[in-house]
């Protein structure tokens, strides 16, 4: 069955167990969490490692799927200990991991071969040869830049659709105007700090790359050489124009970012792309 026939999943963050209760009652296929110390998210949008068996049960329940967002990209010193607590999730109930590690996603194909790898937004896939070396890893899905646009997002979903790898895209979210995420070193550059919090071996707690903490020093004031003050402000994005061509390229499901957003917020967003989506004929 080609992938533009299938019903276009809608993912959504989850920061806290309060939104979680609203979004098994929203119209969403799935939802995304993080690990404490393990993801991008804050630490207080972030789950402890105990809490992942009732997150997937509940999921399971509601007819819904939870994803581990175990984006980071760990140090050689943090490897092991991150992938304990990957296959502790994966004994936990977790069957969707998104990363951006490839050493992390051979392991997991290796020990773990029914679990499904998502290549992370962070992964930073802008061409078909990216998306067919996470094919190669053995992903499942590869989720693409927002900084593509709508025909280089449907010549790699159709350079993936002969191997049933799907393609998603985030369609609500931030997008910085000075770099890439996944790319980013200005954190890392301006307040990389070493701190022991017992979550981890180490904490580079500015690294975007590692703790998954940023600190939008591109949005901070900047002064140029003439002492002029500007912005590499990121921006919220809101790319519903785009939905009718994700979905006749065969693009499989759309994510909402931001871990922080509260569910009215969240349940008005789903509400949209859920009407524009049944707009569309050949989703009808």
């Amino acid at each position: 069955m080609p992938l533009a026939d299938k019903r276009c999943e809608i993912i959504v963050p989850c920061g806290d167990s309060q939104v979680l209760s609203c979004i098994l009652s929203m119209d969403v296929d799935a939802f995304y969490f993080g690990i404490r110390g393990w993801s991008r998210a804050d630490r207080n949008q972030e789950f402890s490692l105990f809490q992942v068996e009732e997150l997937c049960e509940r999921a399971q329940e509601k007819g819904k799927r939870a994803l581990l967002s175990f984006n980071l990209m760990p140090s050689p010193m943090e490897a092991e200990q991150a992938w304990r607590v990957v296959r502790e999730a994966i004994l936990r109930g977790v069957k969707e991991v998104i990363c951006s590690d490839p050493f992390l996603a051979i392991r997991i194909k290796e020990n773990y071969p029914q679990v499904d790898i998502h290549a992370s937004l962070g992964a930073v896939v802008l061409s078909s040869e990216e998306a067919h070396f996470w094919a190669d890893l053995g992903a499942s899905r590869v989720i693409l830049s927002p900084h593509l646009s709508s025909q280089e997002i449907e010549e790699i979903t159709l350079s993936l659709a002969s191997r049933s790898v799907e393609t998603e895209v985030m369609i609500f979210g931030v997008r910085c105007q000075a770099t890439m995420l996944g790319l980013c070193r200005m954190s890392s550059y301006f307040d990389m700090n070493l701190e022991n919090t017992g979550l981890r071996t180490v904490i580079w707690s500015g690294s975007s790359k590692r703790s998954g903490v940023c600190y939008r020093t591109c949005s901070q004031e900047w002064l140029d050489h003439k002492g002029r003050e500007w912005e590499w402000a990121p921006e919220f994005y809101w790319d519903l124009w785009k939905l009718p061509a994700l979905l006749q390229a065969g693009v499989r499901a759309l994510k909402i970012g931001g871990r922080g957003m509260g569910w009215k917020k969240m349940r008005a967003l789903v509400k949209a792309i859920r009407e524009k989506i049944r707009e569309e004929e050949s989703y009808v």
